[in-house]
C-alpha cells in the first residue's frame, strides 16, 4: 500500500491510519506567542479565537517593558487555528498557528499595523496578505479622492471613465497576485483566507463562475495535508455552486438546442411539482420572498400579466425563498397568487438558488415554449412585449404544424 493511494481516497485504511499517524504526532503541542508591544503600558492585551463573536483565549497585563506571553494548547487538534492578539478593541496581530511554533511579535499600539512578526508560516503569510490588501485598498481611495476634485465640473464624466479604468486595472492586478498566492501556498490555510478575501468596500476577489477552478485546486490540496478539515468542506461547496452556475449561464450563452436545468419543489399542500411538466407553455420562472418588499409587490404587479396571457399559454412557476412556512402561505393567499406557487423553505440554501445562479431578489427567467431560456431579469413593458412575441410565434408554430 503506498501514500500515492492514501491522497487518492482509493484505501479509506490507510487513509485513516495517515490522519492518525498526525494526530498522535501533533496533538498536545503548544503554540507559544511572546514579544514586546511598545507604548501599550499597563495595558490588557487579549488573545482571542477569530471567530464571529471572538473567544477569548487569555489575557495579560503588561508592564513597562512591554514584554508578553501567551501560550496556545492545541490539545487533540491537527489542524492550525486563526488567533487575534488585540488591546484597546484594537487587533495587534491577525495569527495563523500550527502545533509548535513558537512566534516572535513586535509592535506599537499607536501604529499596530507595522507589527513584526517571525516563528509562524501561517502568521507571516496573513501578514502578507493584510498588507497586500492595505495597499489595494489605499490605492483605490486615493484615485476615487481625486475624482471627488472634479465634481460639479465639464471634465467629470472624462475623469470619472479615467479613474474606473484605472480602478479596473487595479483590481486585476491584485485578484492576479491572489491568484499567484493561492497557487504557491496551496497547502496552507492562509490561502483559504485569500480565496475568501474582500476589499474594505465588500468587493470579493473570488466568486465568479470562472473561479471554481481555484476553488477545487485548493481543496484538493488542503484535502491532503488536513483530512476533514471544515475549510476543505467549506471550498467544496462553492466549486460546486460556482461549476453549476457556470454550466447555467454557458447554457444561456450558446443556447442552441440545450434545456433549462430542472427543479421540482413543493407547493402549498406539499405536492412537487416540477418546472418540466409545464410542457409548451411560455413560463416565467420567478426567484421572490414575501420578506422581500421589492419581489413582494413585483408579484403583485404581475397579476394582470396572468390574467391576460395565461388562457393563451402563459404560465409562473413562482419560487419563493421564503424560511417561514406560515408566512409565505399568507401572502400567497392574501395577494390571491392564482400561479403555481413553490417553497422548500431554505431560503437561499434552496438548490433552486444554485441551480439557476440567484445573486438578488427579485429575479426571474423567461422560458418559450420550446423548453429554451430567451432571457432574464424582465420587468414591466419589456416583460410583456417579450411574452406577447413568444406567445405569437408558439401560435405560428402550432399553425404551422
Amino acid at each position: 500500500m503506498t501514500t500515492k493511494n492514501c491522497f487518492t481516497g482509493k484505501s479509506p485504511i490507510c487513509f485513516f491510519s495517515l490522519a492518525l499517524l498526525i494526530l498522535f504526532t501533533s496533538c498536545g503541542k503548544n503554540a507559544v506567542i511572546h514579544g514586546t508591544i511598545a507604548n501599550a503600558d499597563n495595558e490588557l492585551i487579549t488573545l482571542s479565537l477569530n471567530t464571529s463573536p471572538a473567544r477569548i483565549i487569555d489575557t495579560v497585563r503588561l508592564k513597562s517593558s512591554g514584554d508578553f506571553s501567551f501560550k496556545y494548547n492545541f490539545k487533540k487538534s491537527i489542524y492550525p487555528v486563526y488567533l487575534l492578539l488585540s488591546a484597546k478593541d484594537k487587533t495587534l496581530a491577525s495569527l495563523l498557528l500550527e502545533p509548535g511554533d513558537n512566534v516572535t511579535l513586535t509592535t506599537d499600539l499607536k501604529n499596530p499595523k507595522t507589527y513584526q512578526i517571525s516563528g509562524s508560516e501561517g502568521s507571516l503569510l496573513l501578514k502578507e496578505l493584510n498588507d497586500r490588501t492595505l495597499a489595494v485598498s489605499i490605492s483605490m481611495d486615493s484615485l476615487v479622492a481625486s475624482l471627488e476634485k472634479f465634481n460639479s465640473t465639464p471634465q467629470y464624466e472624462t475623469e470619472m471613465t479615467k479613474t474606473n479604468r484605472e480602478l479596473s486595472n487595479l483590481f486585476v492586478r491584485y485578484k492576479r497576485d491572489m491568484i499567484r498566492f493561492i497557487t504557491k501556498n496551496n497547502k496552507s490555510y492562509a490561502s483559504h483566507t485569500a480565496i475568501y478575501l474582500k476589499l474594505p468596500n465588500g468587493l470579493k476577489i473570488f466568486g465568479k463562475e470562472a473561479d471554481a477552478i481555484y476553488f477545487k485546486m485548493l481543496a484538493d490540496s488542503l484535502e491532503k495535508k488536513y483530512p476533514y478539515s471544515p475549510y476543505v468542506y467549506q471550498l467544496r461547496d462553492d466549486y460546486k455552486t460556482l461549476s453549476q452556475a457556470n454550466m447555467l449561464q454557458n447554457m444561456i450563452e450558446n443556447a442552441e438546442s440545450s434545456s433549462y436545468p430542472d427543479i421540482s419543489l413543493p407547493d402549498a399542500t406539499g405536492k412537487k411539482i416540477a418546472l418540466s411538466s409545464l410542457k409548451n407553455k411560455v413560463i416565467l420562472l420567478n426567484f421572490w420572498a414575501s420578506t422581500d418588499k421589492v419581489s413582494a409587490t413585483n408579484s403583485i404587479e404581475f397579476l394582470p400579466l396572468y390574467e391576460k396571457y395565461h388562457p393563451q399559454g402563459f404560465e409562473i412557476y413562482h419560487v419563493s425563498l421564503d424560511k417561514n412556512r406560515e408566512t409565505w402561505l399568507y401572502t400567497i393567499n392574501n395577494q390571491k397568487l392564482p400561479w403555481i406557487n413553490v417553497c422548500d423553505f431554505k431560503g437561499a440554501e434552496s438548490y433552486a438558488v444554485t441551480m439557476y445562479n440567484v445573486r438578488k431578489l427579485p429575479a426571474n427567467y423567461l422560458i418559450d415554449s420550446e423548453g429554451e431560456i430567451v432571457d432574464r431579469d424582465l420587468f414591466g413593458d419589456r416583460l410583456e412585449e417579450k411574452i406577447k412575441t413568444l406567445l405569437k410565434n408558439t401560435t405560428a408554430s402550432q399553425t404551422e404544424q
